[in-house]
């Protein structure tokens, strides 16, 4: 899996993925992020399987984190919506973790994560 391009929006961070089982991965920059609002920044006509990480919304030790969902022709698949559980060293958490402290990591202090959990990822580490 690699990361291809970054685009912050004021709700999310979208990264392209390649070479893995999802085509992008989406970070909600903080708690009013909405699921539905994905799909306008999506390519128009876009088909692929996206994740979606609810880390600043719902913290770490949440199942229901990691959201998948595919989007076809643009539209979300309602009936697509899965919540995957990911292990800590997973490479899309990690993936996660780090584009998150990179590339907005005024997110954190907005989050609901605790303030060790904000320290770990300062930190480099997987949570």
């Amino acid at each position: 899996m690699h990361t291809t391009t970054i685009i912050p929006t004021q709700d999310f961070l979208i990264s392209d993925l390649s070479g893995g089982h999802y085509d992008k991965l989406v970070i909600g920059r903080h708690s009013e992020s909405r699921i539905l609002g994905i799909k306008h920044h999506m390519p128009e006509g876009f088909t692929g399987r996206i994740i979606i990480d609810r880390v600043t919304l719902l913290g770490t030790k949440n199942n229901e984190r990691f959201l998948e969902l595919q989007i076809v022709e643009g539209k979300i698949d309602p009936d697509s919506l899965t919540y995957v559980k990911l292990k800590l060293k997973d490479d899309i958490r990690v993936l996660s973790n780090r584009t998150l402290v990179h590339h907005s990591p005024d997110s954190l202090e907005a989050s609901v994560l605790t303030i060790i959990e904000k320290k770990m990822l300062l930190k480099g580490l997987s949570i």
